[in-house]
């Protein structure tokens, strides 16, 4: 059965939400960037249709796989500029950016797929033709 809750007296609304924020971390984390006014503008900007926030998340995700990545291989913190010319090195070439927006979209449907094998699978098979 669906039926929306209003809430009569702000006090009640008031400490059903503090009680979320204090027992759900999903909500929690939710109003703490969202308050953010950095994050907040970022939302603004490039959140303003499906098409843009699914190309926003697939550079979100690939820079943050890319960190972690680097700093499992070199013990090192990846510089950001570093890691933003290996994104658009790899989104400039119109073959590798399909493949990494694919292979980025299964990761996220499939936590399994491990995106720089199939990156380098990828490479391998390319390098040979």
């Amino acid at each position: 059965m669906n039926k929306i809750v209003l809430i009569n007296n702000d006090n009640e609304g008031i400490a059903k939400g503090e009680n979320l924020l204090n027992t759900n971390d999903f909500f929690k984390e939710l109003t703490e960037i969202m308050e953010d006014k950095r994050f907040s503008n970022f939302f603004e900007k490039w959140f303003t249709t499906l098409g843009e926030i699914k190309v926003t998340v697939i550079y979100m995700k690939l820079y943050n796989e890319l960190k972690k990545k680097w700093k499992m291989l070199t013990d090192e913190e990846l510089d950001k500029k570093i890691n933003i010319f290996i994104i658009w090195n790899m989104m400039r070439e119109k073959n590798m950016n399909k493949f990494t927006i694919s292979t980025i979209m299964d990761s996220l449907e499939n936590k399994n797929i491990d995106i720089f094998q199939e990156l380098k699978n990828f490479i391998q098979i390319n390098d040979k033709t």
